[in-house]
């Protein structure tokens, strides 16, 4: 497939196709594209629609991006009207620049098998838990992405497809006569040098500065005269590696015994009470807990305090 690919790209009247639509989508600009909002979709290219949805998943997934690599500083962006208005010119120009791209790979018959689509997925880093694809991450960032396992394969299958196209005709060895010629010239250039030994300090001493002069000069440059803020540190380099001595379960138990009080609290006693009104009603609880009856049951039962049972 690659080689009808360069094939292909090697022929001047592709190249001129190619260059006729790049050229063509620089000159018209995003208009020529767009359809009234009337429509159910964001953009037409040629006979190919770019859903809302598609567009707005789009900007969402760059948005989402830019908040996880900006962070606070995002927040300040999306307040920015002009900014978002801009940022979401620029993912319709980008679905419009695919459209393109994958219109005329499917042009060349160009297309990428289920397998490489698999292959490519398992092999993204992002997917990946300690070097391994994981698939519980994977569905978890589709999720955050808010696309479908099928969405992001098919997304993905385009990408593959269109950086085929790229590569194709990127890696192509066809060059223009008059890429040639400028190529050759460019080799085959001379240039005649003449040189002159300038001695400065001859010429510094005829030219007198007053006083003034240097202060005024040093004032209007003092950058050009000032060095960073520098420091001087002394320090002691630990490594805890280094410095390990071996303890045996003798000296432990020593140093335990000697230093108990840094590894011991004092008793503390905790009392829960079963307070009644009676003696009888005292003794009838008692009978019931040497009975073996449940101390928290009968505290909730028969305790007239039942935050002190």
């Amino acid at each position: 497939m690659m080689d009808s690919l360069r094939t292909a790209a090697n022929s001047l009247v592709l190249k001129i196709i190619f260059g006729i639509i790049i050229v063509s989508f620089i000159l018209t600009g995003v208009s020529g594209y767009l359809i009234g909002g009337g429509n159910n979709y964001a953009a037409k290219v040629n006979d190919q629609e770019i859903s809302r949805g598609q567009f707005e998943n789009a900007f969402n997934s760059e948005r989402n991006r830019m908040q996880q690599q900006l962070g606070d500083q995002y927040s300040e962006l999306a307040a920015n009207e002009g900014y978002m208005k801009t940022l979401r010119q620029q993912v319709l120009n980008r679905l419009i620049d695919e459209a393109l791209l994958d219109q005329y790979a499917r042009e060349l018959k160009l297309g990428i098998s289920d397998e490489q689509v698999k292959q490519a997925i398992f092999a993204t880093p992002a997917f990946q838990v300690d070097g391994k694809f994981d698939n519980s991450r994977y569905n978890g960032i589709l999720n955050q992405m808010g696309m479908t396992a099928d969405q992001y394969a098919q997304a993905l299958r385009n990408q593959l497809t269109t950086q085929q196209l790229i590569n194709g005709v990127a890696g192509t060895d066809f060059m223009l006569k008059g890429e040639t010629d400028e190529l050759a010239a460019l080799v085959a250039q001379q240039r005649v040098v003449r040189e002159a030994t300038i001695d400065v300090n001859a010429l510094a001493a005829k030219q007198p500065v007053t006083e003034q002069e240097i202060a005024s000069y040093y004032e209007q440059n003092k950058n050009n005269f000032m060095t960073p803020e520098q420091f001087r540190v002394s320090y002691i380099k630990l490594d805890a590696a280094t410095m390990q001595q071996p303890v045996s379960d003798a000296d432990i138990q020593s140093y335990y015994d000697q230093h108990q009080d840094q590894f011991t609290q004092p008793q503390r006693t905790r009392y829960s009470i079963i307070q009644t009104k009676t003696e009888d009603e005292a003794k009838a609880v008692l009978d019931e807990l040497n009975k073996g009856g449940d101390f928290a049951a009968l505290a909730k039962e028969k305790s007239a305090d039942i935050i002190s049972a």
